[in-house]
């Protein structure tokens, strides 16, 4: 049990971490987009940062573009991987396709899962960059979802109950 536990910490760490590392990436070098989607997201993020750097310290807009990142991070990283190997590990589930595809389909939802939360009135709604955003989120929760697989599901024993002793 143990073991199982650790090898389930380690998957989850590692593929959080390379959607961390893919999403940047993957915004960089989006085709898609003709004004680079990592240099108008870097440009928004660092306006917001001035913007808070007219208001207070210099800490303050580290802190503010930090807390930035890190929300990004979770809520399309590690949260859409959290729920769907929580879900696949409490039900047995040894799919491939459940955890690569649970994984894209909460990260692609996570915009408009955040505005129904809050309440927003476009919680429905959806504008072509937010529809690239959104296959880029798909994308990222696809590799979180596989490496996670490929890690801690992939080789695990059955659970108890399956049939198998």
């Amino acid at each position: 049990m143990f073991r199982r536990l650790v090898v389930i910490s380690f998957g989850f760490v590692v593929a959080a971490a390379a959607g961390m590392v893919f999403l940047p990436l993957a915004l960089f070098v989006d085709a898609s987009n003709p004004n680079g989607g990592l240099a108008v997201a870097l440009t928004n993020l660092f306006a917001a940062a001035l913007g808070v750097l007219d208001e207070g310290s210099a800490d303050d807009a580290f802190a503010a573009v930090g807390f930035v990142l890190w929300a990004v991070g979770v809520v399309v990283c590690a949260a859409p991987l959290a729920i769907a190997a929580l879900i696949g590990e409490v039900a047995g589930v040894r799919a491939y396709t459940w955890y690569a595809g649970a994984s894209a389909l909460f990260a692609a939802a996570s915009p408009w899962i955040a505005r129904a939360a809050r309440g927003l009135p476009r919680a429905g709604e959806m504008s072509v960059a937010e529809g690239r955003l959104a296959l880029l989120f798909f994308l990222t929760g696809a590799l979180t979802g596989s490496l996670y697989w490929l890690i801690a599901v992939r080789g695990a024993a059955p659970a108890a109950g399956d049939g198998e002793r």
